[in-house]
């Protein structure tokens, strides 16, 4: 009857080992993040790749309440879509403002994954904004991470 005994004192050391290992695997430091020249060349590859010129790219922030950057149109122009790329983060909430030729502000947020820039993720531009004088976009994250690629689609 000692053998079951024997075999709970084994188990107990096991359990704590693995216990202790878990503890310090959460303690353990954060990947480094990838430095900002990077991710600002995966944003000039993308948007060479999208058709170039029509691109916008930044930072992400904690905090939506600034416009970001801002595309004005020489001429008045139709999108059909807006495409959304983002890195460095896992998760990442996009605002698009769309300025119709009227003056009119119409805003959409989209919150997309990021899968490290893998996926393009086509947002249609509602039919009812019409032609535009100017599109801006802004991208934010849970840490305040990554980096954020928007291109335009005409």
């Amino acid at each position: 009857m000692r053998r079951p005994a024997r075999t709970r004192l084994v188990a107990a050391p096991l359990v704590a080992a693995g216990l202790l290992a878990a503890l310090l695997t959460a303690c353990a430091p954060a990947q480094p993040a990838e430095d900002d020249s990077a991710l600002s060349a995966w944003a000039d590859e993308v948007i060479a790749a999208g058709g170039g010129s029509d691109g916008m790219a930044g930072t992400m922030s904690e905090d939506a309440s600034t416009e970001g950057i801002r595309q004005d149109f020489a001429a008045p122009t139709a999108l059909t879509s807006v495409e959304l790329r983002c890195r460095g983060t896992d998760r990442a909430a996009f605002t698009l403002r769309y300025t119709g030729t009227d003056g009119a502000v119409t805003q959409i947020t989209q919150d997309i994954v990021c899968a490290d820039g893998a996926y393009r993720t086509p947002i249609a531009v509602p039919t009812a904004v019409g032609e535009l004088a100017a599109i801006a976009a802004n991208a934010t994250s849970p840490d305040g991470q990554g980096y954020w690629v928007a291109i335009p689609q005409r």
